[in-house]
């Protein structure tokens, strides 16, 4: 029997490809890393698992403001408060990461740093799922959905090079 899909908001089954499940992947594995990281009790490991989710996180935070949220602005011809507000969440978390990297895993204040990243992105992301989504979905067709998708994923591609670069 072959696996379906799961149904996009909109009840359709999504395109094979189409960036909507691209970025609910993304967020899937952020959320699973940040449970992980939560439950380390190594210190090294804690920081290994850190800098490896940042660099996801920048990755595809970066990607997603390039090709989705300026698709839908180019749409609307001028950024909603909610994009922006979406901008801003992304430089919040990377903030929060930056003080997590230069912190001592295990402390109360680390602890509780990680406590509120996991809390904005887990509100990042349910904002993304109700309004992006959807707002992607009744603008772009099936077609137009895998190209964001395809566009995406080269983002992710080249941008993952060159924080390799930055790290060599």
């Amino acid at each position: 029997m072959e696996p379906t899909q799961p149904l996009s908001r909109d009840g359709a089954h999504p395109a094979p490809g189409d960036v909507r499940d691209l970025l609910r992947l993304d967020h899937e594995a952020v959320l699973a890393d940040l449970d992980a990281l939560l439950s380390a009790t190594d210190v090294a490991e804690a920081m290994a698992r850190l800098a490896l989710l940042r660099r996801k996180w920048v990755i595809h935070a970066l990607a997603e403001e390039t090709v989705v949220y300026n698709a839908l602005e180019g749409l609307q011809g001028a950024a909603s408060t909610r994009a922006d507000e979406r901008f801003v969440e992304h430089e919040l978390v990377e903030g929060l990461f930056d003080k997590l990297s230069r912190g001592r895993p295990g402390t109360l204040e680390w602890r509780a740093r990680l406590n509120v990243a996991r809390n904005l992105i887990s509100r990042h992301i349910e904002g993304e799922h109700e309004d992006l989504f959807a707002r992607l979905g009744t603008r772009f067709d099936g077609e137009r959905l895998t190209e964001l998708g395809q566009r995406f994923e080269l983002a992710r591609e080249k941008l993952g090079l060159l924080e390799e670069a930055k790290a060599a």
